[in-house]
């Protein structure tokens, strides 16, 4: 009996980053902000996208080069993301800029030191 080893890769999930970037090539997002200056430290900026195809709400926290991104379900199913007429929905506020606090706490070191200026 002949046996054969058959290789297996595991592949790593795809970043939110990596998704966002994906979902704003192919047009797939909905822009609620973009680029959102922060009050408080000059080159920081927000930016909230909604993509209808997974319900899913994206925040991206950047200073210059550096950025990062969080992921999460819009906890409105109904009416759906891309019949909301008046654009982001309270609900969907409260979670994207949660995710944005969140993002804030974890890589506030990282965003202020990639502007000089601050």
């Amino acid at each position: 009996m002949t046996h054969r080893l058959v290789s297996q890769q595991l592949l790593e999930p795809e970043s939110a980053a990596g998704r966002l970037d994906r979902f704003l090539r192919s047009n797939a997002c909905i822009v609620y902000h973009e680029n959102l200056p922060d009050p408080e430290y000059a080159g920081v900026k927000c930016s909230i996208f909604g993509v209808p195809k997974t319900n899913e709400l994206f925040v991206r926290i950047s200073n210059g080069k550096v950025s990062f991104v969080a992921v999460a379900p819009s906890p409105v199913e109904f009416p759906v993301m891309a019949d909301r007429i008046f654009g982001l929905d309270a609900a969907d506020h409260a979670v994207a800029f949660g995710l944005a606090d969140e993002l804030w706490a974890h890589h506030q070191s990282e965003l202020l030191s990639a502007n000089p200026s601050v």
